[in-house]
């Protein structure tokens, strides 16, 4: 293979996969276009299939407990709103059918193989020995722990890199696990980050129909208003996940008092996905936020009467939260070639490790503590 040749193969990996929401993430819609379009190829071993399989029914399984216990805090906490017809339905959530959504999720996955022309690689009739060789000297993915849970994963590995080997080809390995960073292949090349490759390749095939100085330009003429709308997305997103949490750490919060985003640049863009109506634009950017909750402490014993701020001698606690976060906004450009009207909107948010703004307050940012008794 010539150095200067682009790699349009890509093997992914059940982390990805799972890091996109399953089916539902912008990237790999983005990636399932290109290989019906047949811009890329795109690989899974039998292994992955199962493991992604499995690990939906796992997060079904765990996110069906939390709509669970989110009944029980509507019960706890509105009960008022009992005395009114009009919001039943609030005390009323539907039951999740596992099952129906478990062969649901398994035809939807088929069908997206099926129609990106995903290309299913059998792991039968590989040779142990060079996974437990592996295994024994404390190579990737198991490392000097010897992880035996590792064991599909480097099955997996080797299975892509027999495959690719055979034929004198160079392939992406999309995965999000860290096991693999030093995990030596002349074929298979791990990677974190999609978003470039994609963008290199639609770069390369664009380039000859003259529509990148398009794009660019539209971009350019948006961006602030695009990074506007971005800031606000994202302030309505923290706004509603403060809201709804009601404690941290076994603390019960009783209001959000404050919140903000601060303003933020896009640093770059790729160029995911391309048709002849436009493009798909990934832009990365770090999104600093603060977020002010008042804990109540309720572990001291309260007296008869009450006060305006609750029972005098419980504490409350001002917690200040501090954090950025580094989000993928996608942008669609549209064209239209008759009119020549161009238009550049924002059409989508996520983040590598999910946008979840409280996973790592509990333990790294709770600052300037100060209590305020009752």
């Amino acid at each position: 293979m010539k150095s200067t040749e682009l790699i349009r193969l890509f093997a992914l990996d059940t982390s990805f996969i799972e890091s996109q929401n399953f089916l539902a993430g912008r990237l790999l819609r983005n990636l399932g276009d290109m290989g019906r379009k047949n811009y890329v190829n795109i690989y899974i071993t039998d292994i992955i299939y199962r493991e992604v399989l499995s690990r939906f029914e796992k997060r079904l399984l765990e996110e069906g407990n939390k709509i669970d216990s989110v009944k029980k805090t509507i019960e706890s906490h509105i009960r008022v709103l009992k005395n009114f017809n009009d919001y039943a339905a609030h005390f009323t959530l539907p039951e999740l059918d596992i099952a129906k959504l478990i062969d649901q999720f398994k035809k939807d996955f088929d069908a997206w193989i099926s129609y990106a022309d995903v290309k299913i690689l059998p792991t039968k009739g590989h040779t142990i020995e060079k996974v437990m060789n592996d295994y024994f000297e404390g190579n990737p993915p198991f490392g000097s722990a010897k992880k035996k849970s590792e064991f599909p994963d480097a099955f997996n590995f080797y299975a892509l890199d027999q495959y690719f080997k055979m034929g004198k080809k160079e392939c992406y390995f999309v995965t999000l696990d860290t096991d693999f960073d030093d995990a030596l292949s002349k074929y298979v090349t791990p990677i974190k980050e999609i978003g470039e490759k994609l963008d290199t390749i639609n770069r390369a095939r664009e380039l000859r129909f003259g529509i990148l100085k398009q794009i660019e330009e539209i971009y350019t003429s948006s961006k602030s208003q695009l990074e506007h709308d971005a800031k606000t997305y994202f302030s309505e997103y923290l706004e509603e996940e403060a809201n709804a949490k009601t404690e941290i750490r076994g603390m019960a919060i009783d209001h959000v008092e404050s919140f903000g985003v601060t303003d933020f640049k896009f640093e770059r863009y790729n160029i995911v996905q391309t048709d002849e109506f436009g493009a798909q634009l990934q832009c990365e950017a770090i999104v600093p936020y603060t977020v002010t909750l008042i804990l109540k402490d309720e572990s001291h014993t309260p007296h008869l009467n009450k006060s305006d701020f609750g029972y005098i001698g419980v504490e409350y606690s001002p917690y200040l939260i501090r954090a950025e976060k580094a989000i993928n906004f996608y942008i669609t450009i549209s064209l239209d070639v008759e009119s020549g009207k161009t238009n550049a909107r924002l059409s989508d948010a996520d983040s590598p490790t999910s946008i979840d703004i409280f996973d790592d307050w509990d333990y790294d940012f709770f600052l300037n503590s100060q209590k305020v008794t009752s």
